[in-house]
């Protein structure tokens, strides 16, 4: 017989969010196949402070979409691991590289995973280290907050949409950049089924999850060429 509560839980459906900046300032390794990635990036307008856990597959992505600064990156994470380590480890980028590791140019698609904790599983108890909150200079907050975990999903060079000149010479000027804008999430659209999204999702990944936006984003690759 199944369990009730299994069979009444919601089926888990990942809402994807794409980024297409990250700063990385931290690699943590521990001992299983994935990796944590302390990082800044750009959401909701706003640059913020989030966890982003990959794999070694990915993050090899990521070091190769990083040009020369990932190779550099590459041959030291390769020394780490060929000794022995504690688990966890951290590799300090920013501080040791003296600047972050940056990934620009890509469609970078994360989701949130299953569960998501208010607070880190467990607090550090060596007292040289301090929140990553801290880390970054930031007042220590007592308050519960919910930390921004995301996990990558998938990562691939951005589809940019580069008009030559405007269709219609008479288009209103102050909805130009809004359809340039609309055209581009299109390409975003177009650039996720490329790369193995069903429909539904695709458009959630380039925010086009309700009809008519997505219909006005299709009409603004026709306004453009």
């Amino acid at each position: 017989m199944k369990d009730q509560t299994a069979m009444d839980a919601p089926e888990y459906i990942p809402r994807f969010v794409q980024i297409n900046e990250l700063y990385i300032d931290t690699v943590v390794i521990d001992d299983t196949e994935f990796l944590t990635l302390w990082c800044f990036t750009l959401l909701d307008d706003e640059y913020k402070f989030i966890y982003l856990g990959c794999d070694f597959t990915q993050f090899n992505q990521i070091l190769i979409g990083a040009g020369e600064k990932g190779k550099e990156i590459a041959l030291h994470l390769a020394e780490v691991l060929n000794n022995p380590y504690e688990t966890p480890t951290l590799i300090p980028i920013k501080e040791q590289f003296e600047e972050y590791l940056e990934l620009l140019g890509f469609d970078i698609i994360m989701y949130e995973p299953v569960a998501v904790e208010d607070d880190i599983e467990e607090e550090m108890n060596d007292e040289d280290e301090l929140p990553i909150e801290q880390l970054f200079g930031a007042q220590p907050d007592n308050t519960s907050r919910k930390h921004l975990i995301y996990q990558l999903d998938k990562l691939y060079p951005s589809k940019v949409f580069e008009p030559e000149k405007m269709l219609h010479d008479k288009f209103v000027e102050a909805f130009e950049d809004d359809s340039l804008e609309l055209a581009q999430l299109y390409y975003d659209y177009l650039n996720a089924i490329e790369n193995g999204y069903n429909e539904e999702e695709a458009r959630q990944v380039a925010g086009l999850e309700r009809d008519i936006f997505f219909r006005m984003a299709k009409k603004a690759t026709e306004l453009w060429k």
